[in-house]
Order: structure tokens, then sequence, then C-alpha cells
């Protein structure tokens, strides 16, 4: 009997397959070279990394701010915490491939269990043992959902991944505003100065005969309008600073100290390196992600196919089973038995077929929004890559410009003071040379932020 039973069992090990479709990776079709790769800002390289693409900014505070949110962030956490649930998930996926064993023990009041006993006979009946049911994983339905736990698993490491791509740029980019909204009080403070001086020399000569009173009016009323910008600044600027803290995973005003140390910009650098389209969508962890989402809709396809199919169960009891408690714990109240139960569907109004349907639509979604994200993030890149080169040309030419703007600022004022040309052609030049450093200032944000983007589109090396 034994040997019937070992036997039975290797042989269906022996013939148990999977049904449903194999997974076969996705091999995305992407352009050699980007459109902007020709450009002298631009050098390709097949292994760039990118895991610490902000020391190319050349600022210690960035580099340290980035280490704490790294250690700390708690979007990172979570996501963190998301894979140890999907582990989970796939332990509990995988136990279910094998037999289930429990300790048994109880006591029945019954009557009259068997043929033949007289009626009105009441006995007890006491337990103590094992028993362990295995269900046969016949045609690969638990072996699918096996293969679909170890893919979403993985496609939830690969968004852990993509939390600390995300982080890294986040913290890079806040700390970026931060300097610049530090960088654009300092120019408005000074230019706020330097107007009140302005104002004070008007009022002397006015006070003197030498100019008429509307030039009083003017020079207040540009004092009263760049006065006017400051606290919208100080504003962003706290704001800006409460984003970083919560980045790195800290109390509002925390970093306060810290960041008021110093108001240096970081330097840009001159350079882009880049990786080559294929490499960058081999890079990206929210792509994998999205392919191991695939390959477990796949899985589950399978899964739901093998419901049409019969179950096989088998089950065994291992003990003791006595009528008197006393002589429980004897030999002759050894038992075990033996099962085994076949389920085949019949008749389930398609409800078996609907699963089917079900499972199909859902890897043609994850199918669809895998192709979707491989042309998002060619997009992303071109896009990012882009408006940073033009960002840079923007940047250089209003270095030039405000370098003609100090220039013609200083003429004006000569030209007033001497009686040559009107108080408003000072004002004009003031206003323009002010705008000017305020662009420059945004200017060098936007063309960090952008560089930025352009690291994060390309993966950020964390896989």
């Amino acid at each position: 009997m034994k040997f019937r039973v070992g036997g039975c069992l290797v042989l269906i090990s022996l013939v148990s397959c999977t049904v449903g479709p194999d997974y076969h990776k996705v091999e995305p079709t992407v352009p050699k070279q980007w459109q902007s790769a020709s450009n002298e800002h631009i050098q390709t390289s097949k292994a760039l990394d990118l895991k610490t693409y902000w020391l190319s900014f050349a600022d210690a505070e960035l580099n340290t701010l980035i280490n704490k949110a790294l250690q700390n962030n708690l979007d990172v956490k979570i996501a963190l915490a998301r894979v140890e649930q999907a582990r989970s998930e796939r332990r509990g996926v995988r136990a279910e491939l094998f037999p289930k064993v429990n300790a048994t023990a109880g006591v029945q009041r019954q009557n009259n269990p068997f043929p033949g006993l007289a009626q009105g006979i009441k006995y007890n009946m006491f337990e103590m043992g094992f028993d362990a049911i295995w269900e046969i994983d016949l045609y690969g339905r638990q072996q699918r959902r096996l293969e679909s736990a170890v893919a979403e698993q993985e496609s939830a490491t690969e968004l852990h991944h993509q939390a600390l791509v995300t982080l890294t740029s986040e913290v890079a980019r806040s700390y970026i505003g931060y300097r610049s909204l530090q960088n654009q009080l300092r120019i408005t403070r000074s230019n706020l100065s330097a107007q009140q001086h302005t104002l004070k020399l008007t009022e002397q000569l006015y006070t003197e005969g030498v100019n008429a009173r509307n030039d009083v009016v003017r020079a207040k009323a540009q004092v009263e309008s760049t006065s006017a910008q400051i606290p919208d600044l100080e504003a962003n600027l706290m704001a800006s600073l409460y984003q970083l803290e919560v980045l790195l995973g800290q109390q509002p005003g925390s970093l306060m100290t810290e960041l008021n140390a110093t108001d240096k910009m970081p330097v840009i650098p001159g350079q882009v390196f880049l990786s080559t389209p294929i490499v960058t969508i081999q890079n990206r962890p929210d792509i994998h992600a999205s392919e191991r989402r695939l390959a477990a809709a796949t899985a589950m396809q399978g899964a739901a196919i093998a419901e049409q199919f019969p179950k096989i169960s088998i089950s065994a009891f291992f003990g003791l089973r006595n009528t008197d408690l006393d002589t429980l714990f004897k030999s002759a109240a050894f038992s075990y038995g033996t099962a085994a139960n076949f389920v085949q569907p019949l008749l389930d109004f398609g409800r078996i077929q609907a699963g089917i349907d079900l499972a199909e639509s859902k890897q043609k979604a994850a199918y669809l929004e895998y192709e979707k994200l491989v042309l998002e993030a060619l997009q992303e890149t071109e896009t990012t890559l882009t408006r940073y080169l033009k960002e840079e040309l923007r940047r250089q030419a209003l270095l030039r410009l405000i370098s003609e703007l100090q220039e013609s600022v200083r003429l004006s004022e000569l030209r007033y003071q001497e009686g040559v040309s009107t108080f408003l052609e000072v004002l004009d030049s003031q206003r323009a040379l002010y705008a000017a450093q305020i662009d420059l200032a945004r200017s060098e944000a936007a063309t960090a932020t952008y560089l930025i983007a352009c690291y994060k589109s390309m993966g950020g090396g964390f896989r």
C-alpha cells in the first residue's frame, strides 16, 4: 500500500505540467542615439555611472543632504516596506506548493456512528495525532502563481530603486531652488540698497533745486516696487526649506542654521554625459518594474487557465483514536488513514472563463503600459536634454547682457549727475539691470534643474 501511494506521487510529479503562455522578456525598440546628442555639450557613454551624479555640482552641502535623505526619507522606507511585503507574499504562495501538516486533538460525542449498532448507544471518541493535506499542482496553477509572486517582488524592488532615483533628484532640485531663492533675495536686497542710495541722492538734489519733484517720486516708486518683492521671495524660500526637510525626514526649521551658513550657488557642470537610448531604458527602474508587472500578469494567465482542469488532493491522518481516554496512549489506539480527492469543474456559469478573460485583459494592459512607459522615457530624456541645452544658451546670453547693462547703469548715472540726461534714463537702466540679474539667477537654477532631470530620466544609477 505504501509503495503504491509513493509510486503514484512520483508518477504525478513526473507528468505534472504548467499550462498557459510562458513569458518571454520584451525587447523594446529604441533609436540608436538622441536627437540632441551631436551638441558640443554632450558626450555619450555606454558605461556611465549615474549613482553619484550630484557630485558633478561640486557642492559639499548638497552631498551631505542627499546622504541624509537616503537614510531617513520616508518614501524610501515605505518602498522598502513594500519590498518586504512582496517578499512575504511570495513565501506564502510558495508554501502552498507543499503539504499542510497540523497537530490535532479532540473529543466527540457520537450516536450510532457505525452500521449494525443498536439504537440509542452513545459513546465518546478521543483523538490525538497529525493530519496532512496536499493539493497536487498537476497543471501548474500554484507554480504560475509563484512565478507571478516572484515577478511582483522583483517589481517592488525596482520601485524601491525608483524611489531612490526620485529622492535624489528631488533633494537636488529643492536644494538648487533654495540656493536660487537665496541668490534672488541677495540681488533684490542689493538693488534695494542701491535704489535707496539713489533716492537719497535725488532728494538731496531736489532740496538743492537741481532736479524736479517728479524725480523724487519716481525714485520712491522704484524703491517700493523692489521692497514689495522681498516678502514673496522670503515666503518661497521658507517653503523650499520645509520641502527639503520633509525629504530628509526632519522637522520644520531643523535645516535653517545649516543651510543659511552659506548662500553659494552650486557650480553648473560644463558638459553632460549621456548613456545611449538602449542603455537608458535598461537603467531605468520604473521600466524594469513595469516589465516585471507584465511578467506577473502573464503568469497569472496560466493560473487562470489551470482552473479549467481537475484538482487532486491527498490527505492522511496518523495518531491515536480510542473511545476510552485511559487507554488512548496504548498501542491498540494507534490509527492511520489516507484519502484522495478528485474535483473536475463541470458547471460554473462562466466563472472560470471570466477569470481567463480577466487575466488576459490584465496582461494586455500591462504590456501596453510597458510600451507607453518606454516611449515616455524617451520623450522625457529628449525633452529635458533639449531644455537644458537651450537654457544653457540663455544663461550665457544673460551673462553677456548683465555685463553690458552694468556699464549702461554706470554711464547713465554719470550722465545724470552731469545734467546731460534725465533721471528716467537712470531708472530705466537700473530696472533693466535688476531684471536681468533676477533672470540670470532663475536661469542658473533652471539650467541645473534640467540637468538633474536629464540624469533622473536616465535612471539615476540605482539599479
